[in-house]
């Protein structure tokens, strides 16, 4: 059975609390680990089972300083199939520090986040 890894940035304040909920709520009977520190992330991570399939990195980021945290984990992540949700203000560098970690679906922060769930429940399935 797959697992969803759940990164949530400690900064995100009430849109973190909505985007938990949101997920727990749509994705009922999936194992879902929250995570709200970096190096809990990583351990989470860490732990994988080799019989068990890779895990789904859910990366819920509000800030730059809690990417570049990240980033600096990249290579813990490199086997992770990663999803981004990230804020809806887009710059250059935003942008580009995305990428950097091979996103398989960038989501930004709503109140909804139907194709996101959609998106999880089809590579909960593969």
């Amino acid at each position: 059975m797959k697992k969803i890894i759940l990164y949530v940035d400690p900064d995100s304040g009430p849109k973190g609390r909505v985007f938990l909920h949101q997920i727990q709520q749509r994705l009922p009977g999936t194992r879902i680990q929250v995570c709200q520190s970096v190096d809990t992330c990583v351990t989470a991570v860490c732990r994988k089972r080799p019989c068990m399939d890779l895990p789904i990195l859910v990366l819920f980021v509000a800030g730059l300083d809690h990417l570049d945290d990240l980033y600096r984990k990249k290579q813990t992540f490199i086997d992770s199939k990663v999803v981004m949700v990230v804020p809806e203000e887009r710059t250059e560098n935003r942008t580009a520090l995305i990428h950097r970690f091979f996103p398989r679906y960038v989501a930004v922060m709503d109140d909804r986040y139907d194709d996101l769930c959609d998106v999880l429940n089809k590579m909960m399935v593969q």
